[in-house]
């Protein structure tokens, strides 16, 4: 995965006028779930009574069930995480909750380059960049752009597209998939990367059968709150330097949050891993804060109390009386 840098088409005041982060209260036996998202796969990291699991949900062969894929992978998802099913449950999903234009309703309303939540979180980043102690030239945000619909049709109508994304995105923009057609097109890798944010799409309406909380978050912003200076090596230098970087700093918020239970044995698995790890780790000694925009959905971002503390110094607004204080 090669990140690049969002360029930030609206100004910090701008993304934050007016607005208000607040905490999101987490129930104390609560089952937490990382859910890394990927074109052919889910991979999950489920927090559950000081222990933690992987699982992965395959995502071929949905196609076979037309008009009923999300339903079908919803009975997968149930199959390999049942704690999602209770009420209280929080779910961190790697992937938007919409295409960057709202087009629920059968309506498009069309938007900025940058999404609102985007915006505010660059905003809220670089204060807490601002008020560290010391330089960390490590601690940022890299941010691919989130396409509107029109783009994710079109990838849809590739060749190459897996046919149960096809089958996703009938389901997803069936007034706009219609209209398509037998059309297709052809796009070279760069341009599909985001393509696996159809996968985000459906999981989102999969999950919406039961009580759980779903919010958007972003593994490697999650890992970086975390380093400590240390280097994060990207993921297009090599499996194992990727994980030889990554893998002590899940131990460290695992062990900060209590849990026990298997490591990650894949990058996919750290993602889902540092996801939900690091919620815990909110839950017993910081806050998850609510970096929400009506139309996009709700970002989850999990600070230590040092950095609630330096958030606080700074402009942005921040409604101290929901903080988790366990």
């Amino acid at each position: 995965m090669i990140l690049e840098a969002q360029t930030a088409r609206m100004s910090a005041s701008e993304a934050t006028r007016g607005w208000r982060p607040h905490a999101i209260a987490i129930p104390p036996d609560a089952p937490i779930a990382g859910i890394d998202v990927g074109e052919n796969a889910l991979d999950f990291a489920i927090a559950d009574s000081g222990r933690m699991r992987f699982e992965r949900v395959a995502l071929a062969g949905l196609e076979n069930s037309p008009g009923q894929a999300i339903g079908e992978l919803a009975r997968r998802i149930v199959a390999v995480a049942p704690e999602l099913t209770r009420k209280g449950a929080i779910a961190l999903i790697d992937s938007p909750r919409y295409p960057r234009d709202d087009i629920r309703d059968n309506r498009a309303v069309k938007t900025s380059y940058t999404r609102l939540i985007d915006a505010r979180l660059a905003a809220i980043v670089g204060r807490i960049r601002a008020a560290r102690p010391r330089s960390d030239p490590s601690f940022g945000l890299w941010l691919f752009p989130t396409p509107p619909h029109e783009e994710f049709i079109r990838y849809a109508s590739d060749p190459s597209c897996p046919r149960h994304l096809v089958r996703f995105a009938y389901e997803l923009f069936p007034q706009y998939m219609e209209k398509r057609g037998a059309e297709s097109e052809k796009f070279g890798a760069g341009r599909i990367f985001t393509r696996f944010m159809i996968s985000g799409f459906a999981l989102y309406h999969a999950l919406s059968r039961w009580p759980v909380a779903c919010y958007e978050g972003y593994p490697d912003l999650y890992f970086r709150l975390r380093a400590n200076g240390s280097s994060i090596s990207p993921k297009r230098a090599g499996r194992r330097r990727a994980m030889e970087t990554r893998m002590p700093i899940v131990a460290a918020v695992m062990r900060q949050s209590g849990l026990t239970g298997s490591e990650p044995a894949t990058l996919d698995q750290a993602d889902a891993a540092i996801l939900a790890a690091s919620v815990c780790a909110a839950r017993r000694c910081g806050t998850l804060f609510a970096i929400e925009a009506p139309s996009e959905g709700v970002f989850a971002l999990p600070l230590e109390r040092a950095n609630n503390r330096y958030l606080a110094d700074s402009s942005t607004p921040v409604d101290f009386g929901m903080i988790n204080e366990r």
